[in-house]
Order: structure tokens, then C-alpha cells, then sequence
């Protein structure tokens, strides 16, 4: 299985608890083209803290015109004091709610890789079930990149 992967610290806020820092990793996986998936580290002795949310979504997130909050589900993006973070917050509008905060350069990069893997528009090609097509147009790809 092919990834495009960058780890990224994020610093955890939670309530009215001191900030913790800790790394995460952010996954995209081309045999899933439409998603990025974001690994938090489980405490001891529990499963995995795997997010998944539109690739578009973390796109749109990033857009420099954009201002205010983007998404509508259990995980959505905002503006962070520091215009070089953003604000990922996880079950908005819950007494729960989890914000944390990514450096803006890592996850436009992070993007950046999944465009140069999968541009946008092509997801399709890559979840068809065609993988003698996928793989052709990969390698071609991959030739027209190192000419």
C-alpha cells in the first residue's frame, strides 16, 4: 500500500488542562484518495485515535481567502491566534471538544504531497478497482515527473 505521510507535533488543548504537546501523523493512502487520516498516539493500554476526514475539507481549511470555521461534522478547522497554526477542533460544540493546533507550513505540505500523488479530480482512477490502469498511470506519472 502506497502513503504519502509527514508527522506533525500538535498541541493539545483540552478544557481547562495544561497544554500537552505530542506528535501525530498524518496519513494519506492512495487506495482511500478522497480522505487524510490523522493518527494520534493512544494512551497506554488503549486502541489507536485515528480521525478521518476529507482531503478537501483539510484543503479548503488551508485556503489563505478563507476566514471563520470549516466543516460541519465531528471535525473542523478555525482560524488560530497564530496565523502560522490552525485550529483542528474535534467534537464541536461538545462539553468534550478537543482543540488542537497543527503548523500551517506541515499540513500544506502534507497537501501538497497528496496533490502530487492524487490531483484533484482523479480520485476516482484510484478507487475504480482498475489497479492494472492505476498502476500504468502511476508510472507514467512517475516517468513524466523524473524527465
Amino acid at each position: 500500500m502506497s502513503t504519502s505521510r509527514i508527522r506533525t507535533t500538535l498541541q493539545v488543548c483540552i478544557a481547562d488542562q495544561p497544554n500537552r504537546v505530542f506528535k501525530a501523523l498524518a496519513v494519506y493512502e492512495l487506495t482511500d484518495p478522497y480522505a487524510v487520516h490523522i493518527d494520534f498516539p493512544p494512551p497506554p493500554g488503549s486502541r489507536d485515535n485515528v480521525w478521518t476526514f476529507a482531503r478537501s475539507l483539510l484543503a479548503q481549511a488551508l485556503c489563505p481567502a478563507r476566514r471563520g470555521v470549516v466543516g460541519e461534522g465531528d471535525i473542523r478547522f478555525a482560524e488560530a491566534e497564530a496565523t502560522d497554526y490552525l485550529a483542528i477542533i474535534l467534537h464541536p460544540g461538545t462539553p468534550a471538544a478537543c482543540r488542537l493546533y497543527a503548523r500551517r507550513d506541515e499540513l500544506t505540505s502534507f497537501l501538497s504531497q497528496t496533490y502530487r500523488r492524487v490531483p484533484a479530480g482523479s480520485e476516482t482512477d484510484w478507487v475504480d478497482g482498475d489497479w492494472d490502469r492505476a498502476l500504468v498511470g502511476l508510472v507514467r506519472k512517475m516517468r513524466r515527473d523524473a524527465a
